[in-house]
């Protein structure tokens, strides 16, 4: 599915003291302008999520690229990238979008809940609804559920789906055997059951791993065992991608206490994407290239993170800072690269001035170029 989105002129002209009805059209304008916009947002993220993208522009995750390459909210980048995937399977919803039937606001709501099979009868439901009356209603229902026809009460209930590689996959498998076994139960565990005993656990702890009638271990027999490049598990080994066994005996390498030390002072945080899972000390001039396992040359990244400079996805060297300073500062860069920090928007004309009372304007004094419309609309073409 090919969508364009696409506006005779993007330039705006702040123009003080215009009458109410000029100014309702400029807003409705301005608000379908914004909202053709989270659209093309929605449909790139997704395009570059599927694709795999994000890991060539030296991002872990596409919500990491939006975050810190386009400086969204990690809230505002989760919806627009679920939104995108969403849209890819709902040409009904998407095709009241593009004729103005419906606004952004609602398509990202309903984005939650409409399948192919109900998104007719939502739309049918949604068109003349309140926004926040169709969101209220939204939080009862879960993906696949028809709307109301007026009897009974749905019952509020959620799916989560999540894909696991070999490693993850034996970790879980590990975590379900160990709690098999501290409950003394004959039934096999589910994995819903081993969600909720995690989540419960979750709840019910703080960071310094107090936990009533538990302690905190460093190991113990439920361990993910790694072989060369090979993950052991109880069917046998998996193979093991060959720049995640690097980084992995990369980690290996610096001791324990080393490896508290540079976590402690990285905050606990991958310094790149800010990620707590799955910590690893990574050394910026590598080991096998002759890199000390020092502090100085030691910096925290996480699993992701650091299967990326592995891959050569991303890259990553130490700044020259001051003596002061309390630990290195890694300069990271893309695949390309191009320092990864934010770059300015492309494709924007810059914004006029306000230039006061209406009629003043410094875009009024310019000449219009032939065939530009005086008052252009925004339109948006779905293409087959």
């Amino acid at each position: 599915m090919n969508t364009a989105v696409t506006s005779d002129d993007l330039s705006f002209t702040l123009v003080a003291g215009l009458g109410a009805e000029a100014i309702d059209e400029r807003l409705r304008r301005t608000c379908r302008v914004a909202d053709l916009g989270n659209r093309a947002t929605a449909f790139y993220l997704a395009d570059l999520h599927e694709r795999g993208l994000h890991q060539v522009l030296g991002y872990p995750t596409t919500v990491a690229y939006a975050v810190r390459g386009l400086g969204m909210s990690r809230r505002q980048a989760r919806e627009l990238l679920h939104a995108g995937l969403r849209l890819r399977e709902l040409p009904v919803l998407d095709g009241a979008f593009a004729e103005s039937r419906l606004c952004w606001s609602k398509v990202r709501k309903l984005c939650r809940v409409v399948t192919p099979e109900t998104e007719a009868a939502w739309l049918e439901k949604s068109l003349f609804m309140p926004q926040d009356e169709l969101e209220r209603l939204l939080r009862r229902y879960r993906p696949g559920d028809a709307p109301p026809d007026g009897t009974g009460m749905p019952q509020a209930r959620f799916a989560l789906h999540f894909d696991l590689d070999a490693m993850e996959f034996q970790m879980w498998e590990n975590a379900r055997a160990k709690l098999r076994a501290e409950c003394g139960e004959e039934v096999e565990l589910t994995d819903a059951d081993v969600l909720r005993e995690m989540l419960r656990l979750v709840l019910a702890s703080d960071a310094d791993g107090s936990v009533p009638g538990r302690k905190a271990v460093d190991g113990g027999p439920f361990r993910v065992i790694v072989r060369g490049d090979k993950v052991v598990g109880e069917d046998g080994e998996e193979p093991l991608a060959p720049a995640s066994a690097e980084a992995i005996a990369g980690d290996a390498e610096t001791s324990p206490a080393l490896r508290r030390k540079i976590l402690d002072r990285d905050g606990h945080r991958c310094v790149h994407c800010g990620g707590r899972r799955g910590l690893h000390a990574h050394h910026v001039e590598w080991r096998s290239k002759g890199g000390a396992t020092t502090p100085a040359n030691l910096i925290t990244l996480c699993a992701r993170c650091h299967s990326l400079v592995h891959q050569g996805f991303l890259d990553v060297d130490l700044a020259q800072g001051a003596a002061s300073d309390p630990g290195p500062k890694p300069v990271f860069r893309d695949a390309l690269g191009r320092r990864l920090e934010r770059r300015s928007m492309l494709g924007a004309r810059p914004l006029a001035r306000c230039a006061g009372p209406a009629g003043i304007s410094s875009a009024a004094k310019e000449p219009r170029p032939a065939g530009v419309s005086s008052s252009p609309d925004v339109v948006v073409q779905r293409n087959p």
